[in-house]
């Protein structure tokens, strides 16, 4: 009988003989290396959840104070129970210096029912508020964050006007809480 070689031609065409346990060692170290990443890439992924988006028994007592929707108003110390939101809707305005708009979309953050629908019989009044103030504003000036949050403290102001005094069938003179932006484009 005749005896076939196998030929490496990987290797310059060198008769491969004696190279039967290099190709087993390759293999293995190609699995470890693979067990390797994916125990890598597992440990980086709960070290991520944990410090992004765990939270404590602590943070999640504090966040549902018993089962109750709990939300902060702008002061931050004030606790809101059950906070009521009013959408305002898009806004669409061309800012101070002609050439430019601001699209934004707001809601109000109140602390009562009553007031809640007090201001939705006079959403036309509350819309011409806000287009009011936001027609005064230049593209720089919403640049800065800080000025930004003025911006919601002069609609805050603003709105709180039309609310009567003394309030009407709440206790709250101040419902309207907070002003929040859901949308900021300045074009």
């Amino acid at each position: 009988m005749t005896e076939v070689n196998e030929v490496n031609f990987s290797k310059g065409g060198k008769m491969a003989e004696g190279e039967g346990g290099k190709g087993i060692a390759k293999l293995i170290r190609m699995i470890v290396i693979a067990l390797v990443i994916v125990v890598l890439l597992g440990g980086g992924g709960y070290a991520a959840w944990w410090f992004l988006l765990h939270k404590s028994p602590e943070d999640k007592a504090r966040a549902t104070a018993g089962g109750k929707e709990m939300a902060r108003g702008d002061s931050g110390a004030e606790l809101i129970e059950r906070p009521f939101y009013l959408d305002l809707g898009s806004f669409t305005v061309n800012l101070s210096e002609g050439r430019r708009y601001l699209k934004t979309s707001i809601q109000l953050m109140l602390s009562d029912e009553k007031a809640t629908e007090f201001l939705k019989n006079r959403i036309v009044e509350v819309k011409d508020l806000v287009v009011g103030e936001l027609q005064q504003q230049t593209a720089d000036t919403l640049k800065d964050p800080r000025e930004r949050e003025l911006l919601k403290q002069r609609l805050l102001t603003k709105i709180q006007t039309l609310l009567p005094v003394p309030p009407k069938d709440w206790k709250d003179p101040l419902p309207v809480k907070k002003i929040l932006i859901t949308e900021f484009l300045v074009q």
